[in-house]
């Protein structure tokens, strides 16, 4: 997968009050989190203790998710306000609009299929259907505000994520709230307990954020590519669209009900085939930018800064890591936490290249890699080799 390298240009920031779009994404924030923090507080009246016990364990639970997302984020092009919007619109906006139309639409297939039909099939008609498209417009939205922060089809697919997780953990605090109300005992702390389990370990892996990141391959190559024709990229955003519909139609359907082994079984059959699809787009992803990474470096910067052989480390969260575990055995600790303030400065350099050339800013980056490097030598040094 080729990815050329453009000319450089400035990264938009993601407050831009004269763009119809962002006051459109504020808006449905708004009554969005108006809407859905209302309903919490009614089910905080009624099991205070479960919502605020919900409340941290929702949270506590989101933490690996968003430092992992962050990580990936390679070029960091993304401020945390465009993954605070991001959050938000999957927890407030998308929430807010999928209620109302999930419920007509469950009706609508009550009406033309009956109660049982309605009962059965309901959920995976009505749930793949709304609440893909309103993720999926609030992703739209975003790259509507800031365009110059999507370069890569992992920046979107990242920001995707964000918002499905955004979904995922509002929709798991609210069913957790009417669990608890609904809760055959007084136990206000065991609903959490039962939801984090059933939700959150059993169905959080393959879950929102992954149909939203699988849908938003699509739409990064239809905008991070330009260089193709404009049928093949809308072609392509809706084969990825459908394919995470049918995953979450796959997940939510009656199918394999009757699977003997329990509610932990049919969650790994039917789970681990959507978390295949999901790696498999992700891959592809990290694999655009390893070769945005590598154009950069060859368009732009020799060798002492940035290695061949360091280049797949600096595309990859994964091989980052296994780089510094590798050296932090041979060398010790202080060689590896340099390894990874070098790791950092050359990627900053890579972000401030693709954004301004050969500039003074791309300059002091690399005085500043090549001071660490120069350092990182020194803790590595074989002692036998120093001269006398």
């Amino acid at each position: 997968m080729s990815s050329a390298v453009g000319p450089p240009v400035a990264v938009d920031g993601f407050f831009q009050p004269r763009r119809a779009a962002f006051w459109l994404l504020v808006f449905f924030l708004v009554i969005g989190a108006f809407s859905t923090l209302s309903k919490i507080h009614l089910s905080y009246e009624i099991v205070p203790t479960s919502v605020l016990v919900g409340t941290l364990v929702w949270s506590l639970y989101t933490v690996p998710f968003l430092l992992f997302l962050r990580a990936l984020d390679v070029f960091e092009q993304h401020s945390p306000l465009g993954f605070a919007l991001a959050f938000a619109w999957g927890g407030f906006g998308a929430v807010y609009l999928v209620i109302p139309v999930n419920g007509a639409v469950e009706s609508l297939a009550a009406k033309l299929g009956g109660p049982e039909f309605a009962a059965r099939w309901g959920p995976a008609l009505a749930a793949p259907t709304n609440e893909e498209i309103f993720k999926y417009l609030g992703v739209v939205l975003l790259v509507m505000i800031a365009r110059t922060q999507f370069p890569t089809i992992l920046s979107v697919v990242v920001m995707g994520a964000m918002v499905g997780l955004g979904f995922q953990v509002m929709e798991d605090l609210v069913y957790t709230a009417n669990t608890a109300i609904q809760f055959p005992s007084s136990d206000q702390v065991a609903p959490v307990i039962v939801m984090l389990i059933v939700r959150g370990l059993l169905g959080g892996l393959w879950s929102h954020a992954l149909y939203t990141s699988i849908a938003c391959f699509g739409l990064g190559y239809l905008v991070a590519r330009p260089e193709h024709p404009l049928p093949r990229r809308l072609a392509v955003a809706a084969l990825f669209f459908l394919l995470a519909w049918s995953a979450h139609f796959f997940w939510d359907s009656p199918w394999l009900q009757g699977l003997d082994g329990g509610v932990f079984t049919l969650a790994l059959v039917k789970g681990v085939p959507v978390l295949v699809v999901g790696f498999a787009v992700w891959y592809l992803a990290s694999r655009e930018q390893y070769c945005r990474v590598r154009a950069i470096t060859d368009a732009y910067l020799d060798r002492t800064l940035v290695t061949p052989e360091e280049i797949p480390a600096l595309a990859s969260f994964s091989e980052r890591r296994r780089a510094r575990k590798h050296l932090r055995f041979r060398h010790g600790r202080p060689a590896a936490r340099t390894l990874r303030r070098l790791q950092r400065a050359q990627l900053h350099l890579l972000r401030v290249c693709s954004q301004s050339g050969p500039s003074p800013q791309a300059w002091r980056a690399a005085q500043e890699v090549r001071a660490l490097r120069a350092h990182l030598d020194e803790l590595t040094e074989d002692p036998s080799t120093r001269s006398e």
